[in-house]
């Protein structure tokens, strides 16, 4: 009996190890393509984000089903330091420079640090704790399960998975938005 215990304990942690593993954080870097699907008062748009420069600033691509396009572009002390996502709407065939409090489709480095010291951290005025539930089903992209951080507003509804990775804190899904802007990445080329 006691054999088949260990076997069984020995069984379980190796499974548990596994799924760990199969967790993975996708190297983003210029040229990456990130693929999303917005959800917008009711209307879906698909976005192809294409990362064009990733040095101290972010310059980062749009597309919209190849009918227009246009770029945002992240400061260096928004992409280290940033507090707020801007939600302005893509402007065609223009850069749209956010200022030095912003990023777009990412946190800044300095609140994925606080996130991961903390458990929590400070975005648009409101306050997002780490959410852990083991029950909750994975953050998946096709088969393939990502490493993110499910943080939850506390001031304000909203749930955000966030990719674990502290060069490129990517925003892989923003769910119950106040300002009804929700969005998912579908792929990550």
């Amino acid at each position: 009996m006691k054999k088949l215990m260990v076997l069984f304990l020995l069984g379980l942690i190796a499974r548990q190890s596994e799924a760990q593993q199969a967790q993975t954080v996708p190297v983003i870097k210029a040229g990456t393509k990130i693929e999303e699907r917005f959800s917008l008062y009711g209307q879906t748009v698909p976005i192809s984000i294409t990362v064009n420069a990733l040095t101290d600033s972010v310059l980062l691509n749009w597309t919209i089903r190849g009918l227009s396009s246009g770029s945002y572009q992240i400061s260096a002390a928004g992409f280290e330091k940033g507090t707020r996502i801007n939600f302005v709407q893509p402007v065609p065939l223009s850069v749209v420079k956010l200022g030095p409090e912003e990023t777009f489709a990412i946190i800044s480095k300095a609140a994925f640090r606080a996130l991961k010291k903390t458990r929590k951290l400070m975005y648009n005025n409101t306050t997002y704790v780490l959410k852990e539930n083991n029950k909750e089903k994975p953050f998946t992209i096709g088969s393939q399960e990502l490493d993110v951080l499910h943080v939850t507003g506390v001031e304000e509804a909203g749930d955000l998975w966030i990719l674990n990775d502290p060069e490129f804190p990517l925003i892989c899904q923003f769910k119950n938005n106040p300002l009804g802007i929700d969005f998912t990445v579908t792929a990550i080329k």
